[in-house]
Order: C-alpha cells, then sequence, then structure tokens
C-alpha cells in the first residue's frame, strides 16, 4: 500500500504548529463491472449472472439500512447507518431534526482485518496540486 506525507494542522490542538502525516495514496477505482468480470472467471456465473446479482443486492441495500437493519456481509463485516446528533439540554428537545450527518459505515470483521496484518507500506511522492495547476496555467 503506498502513502504520501502531508502537511496538516494537528487535529489534537490547532493552534498548535502543523503536523507531518502519512496519507493512503490509492491507484485505480475498480469498477463494478470489473469486479463481475472477475467473479464470473473464477466461477460458473455468466457475466450477466453476477451483474444481475451485484446489481440487485446494491438496490436492496440503501432499503434494508433505512429499515435500520445492521447487514452481516459474511466474514467481510457488517455494513449500518449510524449518525451525529445536537445535543439538548431536555430529553424532549432532541427530535429527528437533531440528527446530522447520516454515514453508511462497514465495520471489518476480524477475519477480514486479519487479511491486512501483513500489509506492506511504501512511501510515494505525489505531485502537488497547486504545483501541477501552475504549470498547466503557462
Amino acid at each position: 500500500m503506498n502513502y504520501s506525507v502531508v502537511k496538516r494542522a494537528n487535529p489534537i490542538d490547532k493552534s498548535s504548529e502543523p503536523l507531518y502525516y502519512a496519507q493512503p495514496v490509492w491507484s485505480n477505482e475498480i469498477s463494478l463491472r470489473t469486479i463481475a468480470q472477475q467473479i464470473s472467471k473464477y466461477s460458473t456465473l455468466t457475466l450477466a449472472d453476477v451483474s444481475a446479482v451485484l446489481a440487485s443486492f446494491i438496490e436492496m441495500l440503501p432499503m434494508w439500512l433505512k429499515e435500520g437493519h445492521s447487514i452481516r456481509l459474511g466474514d467481510f463485516g457488517i455494513l449500518r447507518l449510524t449518525f451525529k446528533s445536537d445535543g439538548k439540554e431536555k430529553e424532549e428537545d432532541v427530535t429527528g431534526n437533531s440528527i446530522k450527518n447520516v454515514r453508511v459505515v462497514l465495520r471489518g470483521s476480524s477475519e477480514f482485518k486479519n487479511e491486512f496484518n501483513d500489509l506492506h507500506f511504501e512511501k510515494v511522492i505525489v505531485p502537488d496540486k497547486k504545483s501541477k495547476a501552475d504549470k498547466t496555467g503557462e
């Protein structure tokens, strides 16, 4: 896994000097079609069959999550909704309007997390976005 080093404000003490942090560098995204092709290649299912199952699964996820379900995905982990809420002094003042920042969270299973125990990290240099923009503007 590649990482770069970035300088940013200390999240614990914003008044202190900025610190350097490791930040993941991702390569290309893998499309749903590529996933379906790989699954099809290593199974007896056709690309159309795998694509249909994946599309149906993705279509059903929001419904199940909105109903308040946690979705266990085998040894992959559990998918669920979470949110933040504004704090109120009185219990009765907490309403649905107090809820903010709804997020979908995947809590990886211990089996899945163990797959990354031997992960190797390699530092890479990422071109500065500002410098790149300056060069293209010349």
